[in-house]
């Protein structure tokens, strides 16, 4: 399907690891660890229109990005976009450009932190909702003396884990290749 990723890395890792010991694959027990991203939360992410965000001062949305211009401490820009999230899991990605001075950081539902970021550059980060909380908005939000600089493309969407085990048994490989010998 469109949008969907797959992490498949620990299965990757475990077969380079068979081969490079001369031990069949098919003797590696391994488990697919497939992460399937939900659907957009954001509205509005890239900053197209001044609209779906609630601003506090120091913050204004003009030229696709959401500008913050570092008065006033501890300020944020929010959206209503989750639902449930206690026990949930999300990905977060967003870009920080024009960067002066300062740091700005995601929360979650008033209590789920994310990284605190001080420079430009593309940001992805996981977090974890592990706090209860019945507030359902993101934030972005600067940190102490006020963050200068400009936020675009933000993305949160909600990972879905699912687990599909790939087992080959050890017995099952032991029976195969005795069979290949009695022939030979």
């Amino acid at each position: 399907m469109a949008n969907e990723i797959y992490d498949s890395t620990w299965w990757g890792n475990t077969i380079d690891t068979a081969s490079s010991i001369g031990t069949s694959t098919e003797m590696i027990q391994g488990q697919f660890n497939l992460t399937k991203l939900g659907s957009e939360l954001v509205t509005n992410g890239g900053f197209d229109t001044d609209s779906d965000w609630v601003k506090q001062s120091s913050w204004n949305i003009a030229n696709g990005s959401a500008n913050c211009d570092g008065s006033g401490g501890y300020r944020s820009i929010s959206q209503s976009a989750l639902t449930n999230q206690v026990g949930k899991t999300y990905k977060i990605s967003y870009e920080v450009s024009n960067y002066v001075s300062g740091e700005v950081r995601f929360i979650l539902g008033g209590l789920n932190l994310g990284q605190i970021v001080s420079a430009n550059g593309v940001y992805t980060e996981t977090i974890q909702a592990v706090n209860p909380s019945t507030n359902s908005y993101i934030y972005i939000e600067t940190r102490g003396s006020g963050f200068v600089g400009s936020i675009d493309n933000v993305s949160v969407k909600l990972v879905r884990a699912e687990e599909v085990e790939a087992v080959k048994c050890l017995a099952d490989a032991i029976h195969r290749i005795g069979i290949q010998d009695i022939q030979n």
